[in-house]
């Protein structure tokens, strides 16, 4: 904003900056370049019209596929060889699908390249072709296209033409083909997923393949390996004497055979030694007794004993009975007495002899115990080196049982990889199967018109913006306000000059009724009356307290309307009965002279000079009764502003204010020329007038920061030569600026 400094060192102005982005912004750019905006989305929407209109149209066909981890689970014999399904497993078959391997499977088995051989041969051979191909031959290939370059181009295309994607979180793909035939879009997308399967299945067969190979390679090292172990334990067996039985070592058996002999031969040789004693006791006491000899149980079984014994008992039964009856001394007692003793020793005699053969047998049984225990010490030194040995037969028979193990493992793993190449299954599998489609999918008209209009949009909104900013004039009251820091006085409409009078030398401007300098007469309820009407006004308000009202009107540029505004302002005054002089100090191109008094020879310099009274210089409105004072300059004048700074001016002036009311003066502009500067001593106040959508902003800000004491007077701006039509989309209806609209025409509808 424009806006005045008030500190000691000087009065200075400053310039606001430009528009705030805002809704209000936005709606006055929509309003202000409607056809600019509705012409580009117009433009914009059109061409995608006819895009949509021209373009081949596409179909698309879609299939399903989905990944089923559980489908060849029960067939799973290679666990090692597949892996977890998870996201990440998912997003790489989809990769997969998208690869060159799978487009080019695909574009053989449709025979795409043979299609496209046979569309290029029949544009080739076509009458266009043959026409053009003379004549431009820079538009036709020389020679034609290898088969390679065909397929790499077809790769290509088909890349493009193919989308593949996952639907949502789940194990199912979506194949998309697009082209101009919708039977080519479904084959092609049915032949996708087929080749994206026979992939599969041949990558596992490969897969399986290569592990049969490396198994087979590892089964022969295993089986060299075992072999050697099991060698090499059947070796250490041998050179270590150590031979099994199925019931285990032959050296363990014999030893647990010979301790069981080893103890039966000691419990003999302990019963044969119980027996020899015991006959040896008996025999040492001298004879049998009644009790003693009934221990030894050979005794009693001996035959030639129990017989002896038998008649020794008889014996002496009848050595008893006949004693008694025939005495002791009886011959028959004595022969008896005889026997007895005969019966005795020949028991003894036999007891004798069979202690011997204990003695015998006891002998025996300790020589074959002492034989057996010789055999044991033996056989218990040659397990101690067998036990020693086996330590490192255990650790030799564990890796002999470890290499055959790990053979019978990866043979088995073998036979299982050979059967597993014949298996035709994946975990892919086709759940929707693509059908040509009805309509196309391609171009979407109303997408892409929508979307034109869209862009459209956007383009006349940013060439609106860009217009706008571009657009540095005023256009609006709140731009004055905004960026000069000035009330606005008013906004007048442009006024056709077409009908207006033209003024011939001798004539004077108030002799027509009619014109543009006339406005305020001819038409005094028009919205240009009115707008003048509020300039006085403002005019009265701002300086209400001074006697006499002493008023420029001044602009920046030459053209922009103040001599006409100055004129029906002059005009408007003297017409409400107030005592009015109108004066034409443009020296240096008096165009308010030439308009209302053209040809005149005296004139303001004549009455400041004194070569000519007022009277004489001054022309009369008869119908408003406007004085006007013209500006009869014959030539060239330089300082004029020295003149506008005279005392002689002043002294004009004041003299002035004696006979009139208010004192209009059209100065000329400010830019080109100081003059205006010069009378700051004269004036009460200015009304500066700006061209609608001419004055450049950025001049008349530099204009009065040039002048900040001409700028300190400026009762406020004019916006003149307004486009009404134009200003009613700039401002919001009912805005503050804006109330012209009806009280123009107040009172006529009656």
């Amino acid at each position: 904003m424009l806006q005045m400094d008030n500190s000691p060192s000087g009065a200075r102005v400053h310039l606001q900056d430009d528009t705030e982005f805002n809704l209000s912004y936005v709606l006055r750019i929509f309003r202000q370049h409607r056809w600019l905006i509705g012409g580009a989305v117009g433009v914009v929407a059109g061409l995608a019209a006819l895009y949509c209109a021209v373009a081949t149209p596409q179909f698309t066909s879609d299939a399903q596929l989905l990944i089923d981890s559980d489908q060849a689970r029960g067939l799973e014999v290679l666990p090692q060889l597949t892996g977890v399904m998870d996201s990440a497993t998912v997003d790489s078959q989809v990769q997969i699908l998208l690869s060159e391997s799978i487009a080019k499977a695909t574009i053989k088995e449709l025979k795409l390249v043979d299609r496209v051989k046979a569309e290029m041969s029949r544009r080739e051979s076509s009458v266009v072709s043959t026409i053009l191909k003379p004549i431009l031959p820079f538009l036709f290939r020389s020679a034609p296209l290898s088969d390679y370059e065909l397929e790499r181009m077809q790769v290509a295309d088909f890349a493009e033409r193919l989308k593949v994607q996952r639907i949502g979180a789940s194990y199912v793909i979506s194949i998309a083909f697009r082209s101009a035939d919708s039977k080519l879009s479904a084959d092609a997308a049915n032949q996708v997923a087929e080749s994206y399967i026979v992939d599969q299945l041949e990558a596992k067969y490969q897969a399986t393949r290569r592990a049969s190979v490396w198994l087979q390679d590892r089964i022969s090292e295993l089986r060299d390996q075992a072999l050697a172990a099991d060698r090499a334990v059947q070796d250490f067996k041998g050179k270590n004497n150590i031979v099994d039985t199925s019931r285990g070592l032959v050296s363990d058996q014999q030893l647990a055979e010979l301790n069981t002999q080893l103890i039966t031969a000691r419990a003999a040789v302990a019963e044969a030694q119980a027996r020899y004693e015991r006959v040896a006791t008996i025999i040492k006491q001298g004879g049998l007794t009644g009790s003693s000899d009934e221990a030894v149980s050979d005794v009693l079984n001996n035959e030639v004993i129990s017989r002896l014994r038998t008649q020794y008992l008889d014996a002496v039964k009848r050595e008893a009975e006949w004693s008694k009856r025939y005495g002791p001394d009886h011959i028959a007692v004595v022969n008896l007495g005889s026997e007895i003793k005969g019966l005795q020793r020949a028991l003894f005699t036999e007891l004798s002899r069979i202690a011997e053969t204990y003695k015998s047998d006891l002998e025996i049984s300790k020589a074959r115990a002492a034989s057996l225990e010789g055999s044991m010490e033996a056989l218990v030194a040659q397990a101690k080196l067998t036990g020693q040995a086996q330590v490192e037969l255990r650790e030799l028979e564990s890796t002999a049982q470890s290499y055959r193990a790990l053979y019978d493992n990866f043979l088995q793993r073998f036979m299982q990889a050979t059967q597993q190449q014949s298996f035709p299954i994946t975990e892919a599998r086709l759940i929707t199967s693509a059908s040509p489609p009805l309509k196309p999918s391609q171009p979407r008209t109303v997408l892409i018109v929508a979307g034109g209009a869209v862009l459209g949009l956007m383009f006349g909104i940013g060439m609106a913006m860009w217009r706008d900013r571009m657009d540095r004039s005023f256009r609006v009251p709140a731009d004055v306000e905004r960026y000069l820091g000035l009330d606005c006085l008013g906004v007048i409409p442009m006024i056709s000059t077409a009908a207006s009078p033209q003024v011939k030398d001798g004539q004077s401007g108030f002799d027509f009724s009619s014109g543009v300098m006339r406005q305020v007469v001819a038409d005094p309820f028009s919205r240009f009356a009115e707008t003048i009407r509020s300039v006085k006004v403002s005019a009265d308000v701002s300086i209400m307290d001074r006697p006499v009202k002493v008023l420029g009107v001044i602009s920046t540029l030459p053209k922009e309307g103040k001599s006409t505004i100055s004129a029906n302002f002059a005009q408007l005054i003297a017409h409400s009965g107030q005592r009015c002089i109108l004066l034409d100090c443009d020296l240096r191109n008096p165009s308010l002279t030439r308009r209302l008094a053209p040809g005149r020879k005296v004139g303001l310099l004549e009455l400041l000079l004194g070569k000519a009274t007022f009277e004489e210089v001054s022309i009369v409105d008869p119908v408003t009764k406007l004085t006007f004072i013209p500006a009869a300059v014959p030539t060239e004048m330089l300082h004029t502003n020295e003149i506008l700074a005279s005392e002689r001016m002043a002294a004009l002036i004041e003299k002035l204010k004696q006979q009139a009311d208010y004192i209009i003066i059209d100065f000329p502009p400010m830019a080109p020329v100081v003059d205006v500067s010069a009378s700051t001593h004269l004036i009460d106040g200015y009304v500066y007038v700006l061209e609608w959508g001419g004055s450049h902003r950025d001049l008349v800000v530099n204009t009065l920061q040039n002048a900040p004491r001409v700028y300190e007077k400026v009762l406020g701006c004019l916006l003149n030569k307004a486009d009404v039509a134009a200003l009613r989309h700039l401002e919001n209806y009912g805005d503050k600026y804006y109330y012209h609209n009806y009280y123009a025409r107040y009172g006529r509808d009656n």
